[in-house]
């Protein structure tokens, strides 16, 4: 995690964490690690699964308030989540804006990262972010090969530029970090080896997600094509022995044997629109909140109070739980700007009394 050792407010958050898991049998509970902010969904590219619908210009102009940001920031720290996600949308279009949000967030204060496809990462971008405290920067790469890539991009160039951005990065010392989609049509391929091997020959990261079928793949008769089945989840743990430096957020990152499940990251991970509706996570369109109207703690309270989110499941809702993407995850139109409310979609029986929640 980089420099930690010049963040120490990060380092007592990362430490309360690492108890909480420790003590929990590894696994994540209703402790919260967090946030997604997608703080403008415009970008450069038009991938072919992106999960925001940025391709369509859905919601491209939007942006959350700076004063926003910097009081989603302060409460977080105070609820002592470690963890800032800056996504898109490609936040590297407006880089001044993204300098002025940042120094709302104030990174000091977390483990902050940028996730980018890379285009306008150069060398000297690199270094300004390097400057403004950004611990992290992780590059979506969807093959080793040059052409697969740009073509699942819709730009050329995309591919070779995104491998330049992590050298970039690693040169001024954030950490690299190189995401995979890994779904049922790739699960086995050449690909995703190589590119495993090729981020572990360099020293990056190998960040997994599984492919989800939300966003621009949101068609369930597809879901079959789209999500991982049991061998490809064998898969993906053969993978994670072999290969030292891949992680998955549902994975326990402190467990030394490469076995540990810390559980789905839903409500522990929150994700926030540019228009401030608050989702249970990136993936899961279902909305809990929204920041202008109420604050973040009343949001988790609310989120972990149903018992879909606070009880713990060993696999992600969104990729790998058939039986909860049809239920939760299938409405006509559902996305991250017109989510599905958790008020309406789930039952008396969906939730816990309050004192039975996981402290």
């Amino acid at each position: 995690m980089g420099r930690l050792i010049d963040k120490p407010r990060l380092m007592e958050k990362l430490k309360s964490f690492h108890d909480y898991v420790r003590k929990n049998n590894g696994e994540i509970g209703t402790k919260q690690r967090g946030i997604d902010l997608n703080f403008n969904n415009a970008c450069n590219l038009t991938c072919k699964y992106c999960f925001t619908n940025s391709p369509i210009g859905d919601h491209a102009k939007e942006t959350l308030d700076l004063d926003m940001v910097a009081s989603i920031a302060d409460q977080a720290d105070d609820l002592g989540i470690f963890e800032f996600d800056l996504q898109g949308g490609e936040l590297l279009l407006r880089p001044n804006l993204l300098f002025q949000v940042l120094e709302a967030i104030k990174p000091e204060r977390f483990y902050l990262y940028l996730t980018t496809n890379g285009f306008f990462l150069d060398k000297k971008m690199a270094r300004r972010l390097a400057d403004a405290n950004v611990g992290r920067v992780s590059v979506s790469v969807d093959s080793f090969d040059e052409k697969t890539h740009d073509e699942i991009r819709g730009r050329k160039e995309s591919w070779r530029r995104a491998m330049d951005a992590l050298k970039n990065v690693q040169e001024v010392g954030i950490d690299p970090y190189l995401n995979i989609t890994v779904g049922h049509y790739n699960a086995f391929s050449e690909d995703i080896e190589m590119l495993c091997k090729y981020s572990e020959d360099n020293n990056y990261t190998t960040l997994l997600n599984v492919a989800v079928p939300s966003g621009m793949w949101l068609k369930l008769e597809k879901m079959t094509e789209v999500i991982v089945d049991e061998d490809d989840k064998a898969r993906l743990i053969e993978l994670r022995k072999r290969h030292k430096n891949i992680l998955r957020n549902i994975w326990n990152p402190f467990d030394k044997n490469y076995e540990g499940v810390l559980g789905c990251n839903t409500v522990n991970r929150l994700y926030i629109t540019p228009i401030g509706d608050v989702l249970v996570c990136p993936y899961v369109h279902v909305k809990i909140g929204n920041v202008y109207e109420q604050s973040l703690k009343e949001i988790r309270d609310y989120g972990f109070s149903i018992r879909h989110f606070s009880d713990h499941s060993s696999s992600c809702l969104a990729g790998e739980n058939k039986d909860f993407i049809k239920k939760y995850m299938s409405f006509k139109d559902q996305s991250i700007f017109n989510p599905a409310l958790a008020k309406d979609i789930f039952t008396k029986d969906d939730y816990i009394e309050k004192s039975n929640l996981v402290k």
